[in-house]
């Protein structure tokens, strides 16, 4: 069978020779794959089996990035392991498939297909904060403190967890502006055993009506969502001071998807 060759396509796959049967012993395949410009080669592996050895020195398959054996180095591979996936730098890549003349296996099926960097994009991929490139796509995150909004692309105060400082404050997300719609916070705050937990609230505003059934704020003693329930508060008035039972209370907001307001600060 006749293996390598010049391809010019934005995608594709390679196949060792033979493939999925045993490849032929004393083959030399060398393919270089050219892309659109301005995009890089992406290339993910299906299926991986090449005679082993810790050196690659019997059958291998090499990979360089670029247009020719001397291109820079990729990878030299061998043995059962998937490659990882692989991205080129430019819009060509460069591989070599050697057998040698006893033990054959079952060889390499791999797709490539053009690659492009969206994080490089003016709009940094339409993410408000960071843009992670991953093969075939990317994804936006955000920086410590922010968790990424519906929409997957904006970035929004993030909210709740664990705390074991003997004081502190509790925020709604985003303050001092308003929270954002369809939040669920929830912050467990634990002291020391023989102390007792304090909140006392500076500051109070959510989306109220009698029974708090649309924006709240509900504070138990105890970690679960069944411990003893201190109040469910909501609207503007300001709770009194609330303590714990024991050393250590439930705080759990939730905002839904209409109004919202500057939230409360205790």
């Amino acid at each position: 069978a006749i293996c390598g060759g010049e391809i010019h396509k934005n995608e594709g796959q390679i196949q060792s020779p033979n493939y999925p049967d045993d490849y032929r012993p004393m083959k030399e395949c060398v393919w270089k794959i050219t892309v659109s410009e301005n995009y890089n080669v992406g290339l993910t592996f299906q299926a991986f089996e090449i005679e082993r050895h810790d050196n690659c020195a019997y059958d291998y398959l090499e990979i360089r990035d670029g247009t020719n054996e001397n291109s820079p180095l990729i990878g030299h591979f061998c043995g059962y392991d998937k490659p990882e996936d692989i991205r080129s730098t430019s819009n060509t890549l460069w591989m070599k498939f050697v057998s040698d003349g006893t033990v054959n296996k079952a060889g390499f099926a791999a797709n490539f297909f053009k690659e492009e960097d969206e994080c490089a994009k003016p709009d940094n991929g339409g993410c408000e904060q960071r843009c992670v490139n991953t093969l075939g796509s990317y994804q936006c995150a955000c920086d410590p403190g922010y968790e990424l909004g519906p929409d997957k692309k904006s970035c929004e105060a993030a909210c709740g967890g664990l705390l074991t400082k003997l004081n502190g404050t509790v925020t709604t997300p985003g303050w001092p502006k308003e929270y954002p719609p369809n939040k669920n916070c929830v912050w467990q705050v634990v002291a020391p055993t023989q102390y007792r937990i304090s909140m006392k609230f500076e500051f109070f505003e959510l989306e109220g009506n009698e029974v708090c059934k649309y924006d709240y704020v509900e504070i138990r003693s105890g970690l679960s969502s069944d411990s003893k329930l201190h109040g469910k508060f909501c609207g503007t008035e300001v709770p009194e001071v609330i303590t714990s039972q024991y050393n250590n209370m439930r705080i759990e907001f939730r905002s839904d998807n209409t109004v919202s307001k500057k939230g409360f600060k205790a």
